[in-house]
């Protein structure tokens, strides 16, 4: 049968001149009465508009009334990407008003393992009253995906559904209202409830209460965080997440986020006043916390940059579960970057949790100017760096220091037609230090006020020479690799306070080749030294098989007498250092430094990581070994370390996994830090976790415990983040 067009003008006819859309219909057969004014179409009609496109077996238009009737198949696919299927639609051209029976709406939604998904709203009988008003009869809600059983040769029921009397769904309020509400698992009803309400499916944001989270620890015994979310506007909103326990008083936890046109603040607070007893008299404590940054563009080579993070004292953070991190930082910053060159005005200032640090003794950096000069980076042409420090140190105990520095660095590199590169360089160090109440290691006097000076040129070459081979599979990489470095013994001077703190040196095989080895500029290499290496890549060009080792060492002109006892570059030759990177397969990883003792050609240091990823299956292996960091004296500066760190994962099926992780050491005896364990269910509906977590702590509000959390989320009615 041929098929009709008919761009059907509604602007042209009677008693609808007040309209100005066009349909366009298309169908097998047209019937018309005398005036035009009906039209009847059957046979595949599709009905197109700048709103929706209709399909149905049988569509009625009554332009006189404005009414449009459809039946049979009736398929609605609407411009916000919702399909609506229903067996009859009675509605006014432009579907703003309708009565529609055995109706099914399909609301697209965030993918689910890389496949499409909708959420699913169903119904006896809708009445829609304009774009923004919908009441369901006897509807049914799920986000779930609905399977066919072939041997029962029909549709299971949902794994969780929501079944009401009357389901009102509000546009404009963005919400999703239930009367007479019974949830379903699997079909069967597993509990009532007389009214209930979530946000609109159609809403990315709308206030309400999200997903609970329930813990049980010693330290608060069973208690639960019940946050609620408010969106302020389209760029602020705020979540409050207070904590109820069985033991301690209620805490409050905030957190808001407010975007503007040039950049963005995170902020969160908490407190609670807790109920204690010193000395049998109680008395109330209070606590809490902030941690606000933000980040603003001043113009396209400027923006400014804070954080504020504090804390009432050391234990809460760790004790709340609030980001505990060993040292809070605040810091206020501007900076600036035009070509190659950078400038940067900073202030910082640290509160250090850890119990042995005398808080009083943490330095506060009011202010710090940065400048970072730079020249384009030609081959065959002089390089130039310039690098400016103006800093002030002040500390409630101990030195305070002020410090103008500068470093001028000269290149001047030349690549050869091999591949050779040799890169001349010299650089010029010069400071002038005010420091006051300054305990001179060097002299063993108390210096109450002293400007000092030092001044160090330093000259280094360096080499490197390419062997490249390609073959039809492999790529294949040697490189040679030498450093030459002409130092003087006063880059290392002790009458000048260490405000970087050389004794945390750890030597390895990417900073064999610095120019200075140490952190900051107040001490630097003060012995001449020469530094070789080679590296060895092979990587196959298709696939991610690669292997790459790297060997090193340093021979220097004389001995290093301030640096730790066993830092490995005391003497004139320092240990061999090694990097391995290798992937035999795509799913196996193994990356390691190793620090070779050059007496004994024991391993000093090792750094390894090595990562199983075998299709359902994730293995991960951490370790750090490395001996206890000693001074000249004998005495130990920092414990020596033999820990481990695994993670595993294993998915045993589309939506359940399990996952458990440990940090421990191991010395004498093996002794943990914690132990996780969680177990999860999730599919494109419903999420579930149950988290195991054994602490061991020194922390005494919350000494070594079982801690249980278990977390759900239903989506687009209850999410968290499982």
């Amino acid at each position: 049968m041929a098929r009709y067009l008919l761009i059907f003008l509604v602007l042209l006819l009677n008693n609808i001149a007040h309209s100005k859309e066009e349909l366009e219909i298309t169908a097998d057969q047209f019937t018309y009465d005398k005036d035009n004014t009906r039209i009847y179409a059957t046979g595949d009609v599709e009905i197109i508009d700048k709103q929706f496109k209709l399909n149905a077996q049988k569509v009625f238009l009554n332009n006189t009334s404005n009414v449009l009737s459809a039946r049979d198949d009736v398929t609605i696919f609407n411009s916000d990407g919702t399909i609506l299927k229903a067996s009859k639609i009675v509605a006014d051209q432009e579907l703003k008003n309708a009565i529609m029976e055995d109706n099914f709406l399909y609301i697209p939604s965030k993918p689910f393992n890389e496949k499409e998904n909708y959420l699913r709203l169903a119904a006896k009988k809708v009445e829609r009253r304009g774009y923004y008003w919908e009441k369901l009869d006897n509807g049914v809600f799920t986000a779930c995906e609905i399977c066919f059983n072939k041997e029962k040769n029909k549709f299971d029921e949902p794994l969780i559904q929501l079944r009401a009397r009357k389901i009102i769904h509000d546009k404009k309020s963005f919400d999703v209202k239930y009367y007479d509400t019974f949830v379903d698992f699997k079909g069967k009803s597993i509990f009532y409830l007389p009214y209930f309400s979530h946000a609109s499916p159609l809403v990315k944001r709308k206030a309400g209460f999200i997903s609970p989270s329930f813990l049980q620890n010693h330290y608060f015994g069973f208690s639960t965080d019940l946050p609620y979310y408010i969106p302020i506007s389209d760029y602020q909103d705020i979540t409050i997440k207070p904590r109820f326990s069985q033991k301690k008083n209620p805490a409050l936890f905030v957190e808001h986020r407010k975007n503007f046109f040039n950049g963005e603040i995170l902020s969160e607070f908490s407190g609670t006043i807790e109920n204690r007893k010193n000395n049998g008299i109680k008395e109330d404590k209070k606590r809490g916390h902030i941690k606000s940054k933000g980040k603003f563009d001043l113009n396209d080579n400027s923006f400014i940059d804070f954080q504020i993070h504090r804390t009432t004292d050391r234990n809460y953070l760790n004790t709340y579960k609030y980001g505990y991190q060993d040292t809070l930082k605040s810091f206020l910053r501007i900076k600036n970057h035009r070509n190659f060159n950078f400038f940067s005005l900073e202030s910082y200032l640290f509160q250090d949790l850890r119990q042995k640090v005398n808080q009083k003794e943490i330095p506060k950096v009011l202010p710090r100017l940065k400048i970072d000069l730079n020249s384009n980076k030609e081959i065959d042409s002089m390089n130039y760096e310039t690098r400016l420090e103006l800093i002030n140190f002040v500390r409630t105990e101990g030195n305070e220091t002020k410090k103008f520095f500068i470093n001028q660095n000269i290149f001047y590199p030349t690549l050869f037609n091999d591949g050779t590169l040799i890169n001349f360089g010299v650089h010029l160090n010069a400071g002038i230090y005010h420091i006051e109440k300054y305990e001179n290691p060097k002299s063993g006097q108390f210096e109450f006020s002293e400007f000092k000076s030092v001044f160090y040129p330093q000259f280094t070459v360096e080499l490197t020479k390419p062997y490249i081979k390609l073959t039809k599979n492999y790529k294949t990489i040697i490189k040679p690799q030498f450093l030459f470095l002409k130092s003087t013994p006063n880059a290392f001077k002790r009458k000048i306070p260490d405000e970087s703190n050389v004794n945390n040196f750890d030597l390895d095989y990417f900073d064999l080749f610095n120019r200075n080895r140490l952190s900051g500029n107040d001490r630097a290499d003060s012995i001449t030294r020469f530094d070789y290496g080679l590296s060895f890549l092979k990587q196959s060009i298709l696939t991610q098989v690669s292997s790459k080792i790297g060997l090193a060492q340093s021979y220097q002109m004389g001995d290093h007498k301030y640096l730790p006892k066993n830092s490995g570059i005391n003497d004139k030759f320092s240990d061999i250092l090694a990097n391995i990177e290798i992937s035999p397969s795509e799913s196996i990883n193994l990356n390691s430094f190793i620090s070779i003792n050059k007496n004994d050609f024991s391993i000093r240091n090792a750094y390894s990581t090595l990562m199983f990823n075998v299709k359902e299956t994730y293995l991960s292996i951490n370790n750090i070994n490395a001996p206890a960091v000693v001074e000249n004296d004998g005495t130990n500066i920092i414990e020596g370390k033999n820990q481990f760190s695994l993670a595993f994962e294993q998915r045993f099926s589309e939506f359940w996994s399990f996952t458990t992780s440990s940090t421990f050491d191991k010395k004498d005896k093996l002794k943990f830090h914690d132990i996780n364990a969680k177990i999860k269910y999730e599919d494109e509906c419903l999420g579930l976790s149950f988290n195991w977590r054994r602490q061991y702590t020194h922390n005494p509000e919350d000494p070594t415990s079982n801690s249980f959390l278990f977390l759900f989320s239903i989506k687009e009615i209850m999410e968290n983040d499982i």
